[in-house]
């Protein structure tokens, strides 16, 4: 067994080694599981236990537009200016109050977006990468959240999984107390059994195989036993000691892995996700941590030592904390209560990433829909809401560093939404709430530009 150290106190890096006569689980350093000489594209897709694969990644082809027929949009009469499309680009950001998102000539690039909806799936990410790669830059994730079958969440690491209807979440924006957790701010957890499995297909998109060593960031506080198999390889066993902390499984190869299926056989194991090591690390890492309904309450519930021993010595230049939305529909709002949770928030944060440079996406407009004859609320109910929280964030977050984005200056300010909603093709979800894929694409080319990404 080895020890390792890291700033939050020691660390076990289980490795798991093999020759070329059979596969040999062992407690050896710097080992490698050699597979054979079977190559990627002979690897079979994952075929799911009584389920169909999960989706894959989103592409790049324009959407079509979004129809608001029969929605209970306010009239045109009533919205009067608010129906007219606005597009308001954002100036670019002072690369020096944000280096370590900004491009240079310097070392290699760690970056992650952590956020609700409007970035767990859809194109907003994707096209935010788009625009690196646009620039001559490889880029690619380091730590995998294991977010792996929950609705709405994409992850570009993967390129196809299979996970067992066995495993549970906690997730720290909904916890009414303080916890320890991931740096996803989502942990998995599962019991032995049949449907305790998880599949990960590591290939890119056109089937190549990158990832030369994957490692399990988990708990198993009673001990458990892991089965596990490698590019349609046979089955194998190994036992994991009980733990107190975050441990390591390694898995390294001497040839870049296309699958590998894992089940816990006995006990219980806490999945914090994965860190990834492709044959060649890019010039841009691209962390995404996004998770449907999330508010800025899931940092100020997780415990920064726990994030920081959990990330196993996985940092970033740049961190960019994307929310809002879901605090925004709180009829109650309070600011001064925000303000307050938003601080909480990113005292934590900085304990973990002292110096990475902070950037605050502040929420996109919202409407409102019309519904029978109730209580109307005004156009601008949640407009005016989400400013107070983009004000907030401004403010608060200058005290810890952080530069402000404003999201819905962008939409053409307080009731922007309407006008998207009426753009051709509509920039606006049905919902008058999330983006249509056309507009998240127009909202990451924006990001992108202030950034210094894109001309």
């Amino acid at each position: 067994m080895t020890r390792t150290s890291c700033a939050q106190g020691a660390t076990r890096s289980l490795i798991v080694r093999a020759c070329c006569a059979g596969l040999l689980a062992l407690w050896l350093p710097h080992a490698a599981l050699a597979h054979g000489d079977t190559s990627a594209n002979q690897v079979d897709d994952l075929v799911c236990p009584r389920a169909t694969p999960a989706p894959k990644p989103p592409t790049d082809k324009p959407a079509a537009s979004v129809s608001l027929a029969g929605n209970q949009m306010p009239s045109d009469a009533e919205l009067g200016p608010f129906a007219r499309t606005i597009v308001r680009d954002e100036p670019t950001l002072d690369p020096h109050a944000i280096p370590g998102l900004a491009l240079s000539n310097g070392p290699l690039r760690r970056i992650a977006f952590w956020g609700d909806s409007h970035i767990a799936a859809g194109p907003f990410m994707p096209t935010l990468i788009n625009a690196l790669r646009g620039k001559g830059l490889s880029v690619g994730p380091r730590f995998l959240p294991p977010t792996m079958g929950r609705a709405n969440v994409s992850l570009p690491g993967l390129r196809a999984y299979c996970i067992g209807s066995a495993w549970n979440t906690e997730i720290a924006y909904t916890s009414p107390t303080p916890l320890d957790i991931g740096p996803a701010l989502v942990d998995r957890e599962v019991e032995a059994g049949p449907e305790a499995y998880l599949w990960l297909d590591l290939r890119n998109a056109s089937r190549q195989a990158e990832m030369q060593q994957v490692q399990m960031v988990y708990d198993t506080p009673d001990g458990a036993t892991i089965e596990y198999s490698i590019d349609d390889g046979g089955t194998h066993s190994l036992t994991l000691e009980s733990t107190t902390g975050s441990e390591l499984l390694t898995v390294r190869s001497d040839h870049p892995m296309a699958t590998i299926k894992w089940r816990v056989a006995r006990g219980k194991l806490v999945l914090h996700g994965f860190v990834l090591e492709p044959v060649k690390l890019p010039d841009v890492t691209f962390d995404v941590y996004g998770l449907p309904s999330a508010t800025v309450k899931g940092w100020a519930n997780a415990n920064p030592k726990v994030i920081a021993q959990t990330l196993h010595g996985v940092s970033y230049d740049g961190v960019v904390l994307e929310y809002g939305t879901n605090e925004g529909a709180d009829r109650d709002f309070d600011a001064d209560k925000y303000a307050a949770l938003l601080g909480k928030a990113l005292t934590n944060m900085r304990q973990v990433f002292p110096s990475a440079s902070c950037l605050l996406v502040g929420p996109p407009d919202r409407g409102v829909l019309r519904s029978g004859k109730g209580n109307r609320l005004p156009l601008l109910a949640y407009s005016r809401v989400h400013r107070q929280i983009e004000n907030v964030q401004r403010t608060v977050g200058s005290r810890f560093g952080c530069v402000e984005w404003s999201w819905q200056d962008l939409m053409g300010g307080q009731g922007g939404s309407y006008g998207w909603a009426h753009a051709k093709p509509s920039l606006m979800g049905r919902d008058l709430i999330h983006l249509s894929p056309d507009g998240y694409r127009r909202t990451g080319s924006a990001l992108a530009k202030s950034l210094g990404w894109s001309p």
